[in-house]
């Protein structure tokens, strides 16, 4: 049986990948913030090679906006640290994409192209996600594929934040996750290397 691990698996894009996945019979893990954050040096079944993964999704982020005059390096240092422990993760399990011929799928956003001052923080740290994704792609070749997710505003609670911090007009309507987690689910059934599939309504 196939096997996933989605970090960002309890709510919004992730958890419906989850769910789409499930439905096709894979064994899914899901890990939301706790199990994220947390899981520094303890043994799980995952870093005892007890469960081996064949493909991880990194759906896990916060969004930020803010104006410059209130913004802080601790802002900067924050989602940096998200990337941080995605990448570790990444670097953790990579013996096991490797023995299944697997893949990685970063979910980043449009914000890493479009940017912006008050989202600096987010937009960054997603572009350094396309960027860490594409360099593995092109560089790694051991038969681990990486891909990227871009989406655009999407009706999750994130995408409401969005919306009610001023990123998007009050009103707009953002589309489903279920797209995302479906374009999430063609990149892992297909044999993409180094895609950023844009996801927008």
């Amino acid at each position: 049986m196939p096997s996933a691990l989605i970090t960002g698996g309890t709510r919004g894009i992730g958890k419906t990948t989850v769910d789409l996945l499930r439905e096709k019979g894979w064994e899914v893990e899901a890990w939301g913030q706790s199990q994220f954050w947390l899981r520094g040096g303890k043994e799980t079944d995952i870093t005892c090679g007890i469960w081996k993964p064949s493909v991880l999704v990194m759906s896990a982020g916060e969004w930020y906006s803010e104006s410059l005059q209130k913004q802080h390096v601790s802002d900067y240092e924050y989602h940096f640290q998200i990337l941080m422990a995605h990448w570790r993760l990444m670097v953790d399990i990579l013996p096991f994409l490797e023995e299944n011929n697997g893949c990685a799928i970063a979910v980043a956003s449009t914000r890493a192209f479009i940017g912006g001052v008050e989202t600096g923080p987010y937009s960054v740290a997603k572009a350094a996600l396309v960027a860490m994704m594409q360099g593995y792609a092109r560089e790694y070749g051991h038969g681990v594929r990486f891909n990227c997710v871009c989406p655009g505003l999407t009706d999750t609670a994130l995408g409401a934040e969005v919306i009610r911090t001023g990123g998007a007009k009050p009103g707009t309507v953002g589309q489903p996750p279920l797209a995302v987690a479906q374009a999430i689910v063609g990149l892992i059934e297909g044999d993409a290397n180094g895609k950023v599939l844009r996801v927008v309504d």
